[in-house]
């Protein structure tokens, strides 16, 4: 045991030793350094692609150096959180964070009278096997609006078939711990449920609410029919029409980059939406509520 002990002693602290242990040291912060640069570059480059659209609308695009880039939102709803299943909680989750959520870029315009804001976050992810760390992207909508009673909704048209209704089983796994999970803006303050809509937009819509007589008032039947017309023109990804209303933020949390093509579909599908809404009112996001 002595001449082990001894061994190690002698192992540790010989200049190879240090030497490899230095070396390690610093390919990591050399990696590190490297995988932040080429983030940043990214990102510049993707605020340059956005600029285009920014200016035919009227609006502008700023990192985090020009002004805050953080979501309207971002007071009670963290950036790249996890949804609550258990793969998202591991990946995004502590576990394996390498880094703090960070705001990368943020795109501000209006649309007809409403103020609307594109956000894009990002955390550094390390890999299941242990070696490699990748950067995981959300993006977010948001449109500002009078208060009105928190609710979510979601359509779970992508995962039934075209000739039959929607069944509670069709959403069951996918939607129902997102809808049932109380925003931190409601907490224990009032009594979050399920809201039964009109027949037949039982049928296509999900909706969760403090508020079901206010949520069934706004989400009446020409609001919710000019939605599914509208999800003819939405990008796969945005299909379900996962829009969350809370502190005079009606908002859409969407996974990895902004996508430039199909962005402006779901932007008016929010502001179509809260056109047709009788509680709506376009607010100013600076606005006391």
């Amino acid at each position: 045991m002595d001449k082990l002990i001894k061994g190690l002693s002698e192992l540790l602290t010989s200049p190879f030793f240090l030497a490899m242990v230095v070396g390690a040291i610093v390919v990591t912060l050399v990696r590190r350094w490297l995988h932040i640069r080429n983030h940043r570059t990214a990102r510049d480059e993707q605020i340059a692609a956005l600029n285009p659209l920014a200016a035919r609308l009227g609006g502008t695009v700023i990192n985090p150096e020009q002004g805050d880039t953080a979501a309207w939102s971002a007071g009670f709803l963290e950036p790249v959180r996890s949804d609550g299943s258990a793969y998202d909680t591991v990946l995004k989750g502590k576990w394996l964070r390498r880094s703090k959520p960070q705001w990368d870029l943020a795109m501000d315009f209006r649309r007809g009278d409403w103020h609307v804001r594109v956000t894009e976050a990002a955390v550094r992810i390390a890999a299941y096997t242990g070696y490699g760390v990748r950067w995981e992207q959300e993006h977010r909508i948001e449109v500002a609006t009078a208060r009105m009673a928190p609710m979510r909704m979601v359509r779970p048209t992508r995962y039934i078939a075209p000739d039959r209704p929607v069944l509670p089983a069709d959403f069951e796994n996918q939607w129902k711990s997102w809808l049932s999970e109380p925003p931190s803006t409601v907490g224990d303050q009032a009594e979050w449920q399920r809201v039964q809509l009109p027949s037949p937009m039982d049928k296509e819509f999900f909706v969760w609410g403090s508020d079901p007589a206010a949520a069934v008032r706004d989400l009446n039947f020409e609001a919710l029919h000019w939605l599914i017309e509208h999800g003819k023109h939405l990008p796969s990804h945005a299909e379900s029409m996962r829009v969350t209303f809370e502190a005079g933020i009606a908002y859409v949390v969407l996974d990895n980059h902004i996508d430039q093509a199909g962005l402006m579909a779901v932007v008016d599908m929010v502001v179509g939406l809260l056109d047709r809404m009788p509680g709506a009112r376009p607010r100013h996001p600076a606005a006391t509520l």
